[in-house]
């Protein structure tokens, strides 16, 4: 496969120390860099691409033979340069959220369907190691119909519960939905201690299975943070760290763990993420986590953002 010729907006932290170190993963070539910081747009394309580098975009734009852009920052600094890469022809690649808002996110929705381009969210534990192989176990005959999830995703403090649950938090509103299906209904409870907060969520999915969510931020930073709990009829998988899969079946038990670099990106899923959105384009077709998909998950976000208790209907 040809390799997908990008360009990089962003060149923060948060890049480098993601999405950045998984490009040898997929088939993309780095063309050049672009951030309003020269000294990291150097450092940046220097490191991991051509050595090109810009603190204008569309100075890239207009010098570099460019497919798609990778734009990293913030969800509200983010939403008119995704836009505007959109409308300007390119296919785009960003990390989580969509958006600020499920309106954003709309709107983002109709940009990408309105200029025929892909716009994917690197929702990147959707292909962790742990996620994929539950899928493809929850794919075999053997372990029947889902029945129930179990999500806990818990955090150190953050400055707002608002900026846990769009940051952090929208992780496993995001899992929720690309394992079991889409939510039909939902209650909310919600408890706030220190500007922390912690929300027991309860589930029912269209296919008829049941969940639950456990969030919260009054944990301890720099632990794992994910524990999955898939049930099916008669077999069931636990998924610790997304990296650790147990798999119980009547016959035998299967542990597989991998513990030896949490940050890899073929462990976490960004090069899984990264050449799925090469795939899509080449083949002409939505990738997995596109914005069209992620709507659902800033749907349920938002249902829960609300923090009042009570069923709250997703069908409506």
């Amino acid at each position: 496969m040809e390799p997908l010729r990008i360009g990089f907006i962003g060149a923060g932290g948060f890049g480098r120390h993601t999405i950045y170190p998984a490009l040898h993963l997929a088939p993309v070539s780095l063309q050049a860099v672009c951030d309003i910081d020269e000294a990291k747009a150097k450092s940046a394309a220097g490191k991991f691409g051509t050595g090109r580098w810009y603190t204008d975009r569309h100075q890239m734009w207009e010098k570099e033979d460019l497919e798609a852009l990778i734009i990293c920052m913030g969800p509200e600094p983010r939403q008119p340069l995704v836009r505007e890469a959109l409308e300007a022809g390119y296919h785009v690649f960003t990390p989580k959220p969509p958006a600020h808002s499920l309106e954003d996110a709309i709107e983002l929705a109709e940009t990408s369907r309105s200029t025929g381009k892909t716009l994917m969210i690197n929702f990147q534990r959707r292909f962790s190691l742990g996620v994929r192989r539950a899928k493809e176990i929850m794919a075999s005959d053997s372990f029947g119909e889902l029945t129930q999830l179990f999500c806990s995703f818990c955090s150190g403090k953050y400055p707002t519960v608002h900026s846990y649950l769009i940051d952090f938090a929208i992780h496993h509103f995001d899992l929720a939905q690309h394992i079991a299906g889409a939510v039909k209904e939902i209650t909310v409870f919600h408890n706030e201690v220190g500007d922390q907060g912690a929300f027991a969520v309860a589930l029912e999915f269209t296919n008829g299975a049941v969940g639950n969510l456990q969030l919260n931020s009054q944990r301890l930073w720099r632990r794992n943070y994910d524990h999955i709990e898939i049930t099916g009829q008669g077999e069931y998988i636990v998924l610790d760290g997304l990296w650790s899969i147990k798999h119980y079946t009547e016959s035998e038990n299967t542990f597989t763990e991998n513990f030896s670099d949490e940050r890899n990106g073929e462990l976490t899923g960004d090069g899984y993420s990264l050449t799925e959105f090469v795939n899509a384009i080449r083949e002409n077709r939505e990738p997995i986590a596109s914005i069209h998909d992620c709507l659902g998950t800033m749907k349920l976000y938002e249902a829960v953002l609300e923090r009042r208790k009570g069923v709250i209907s997703l069908t409506d």
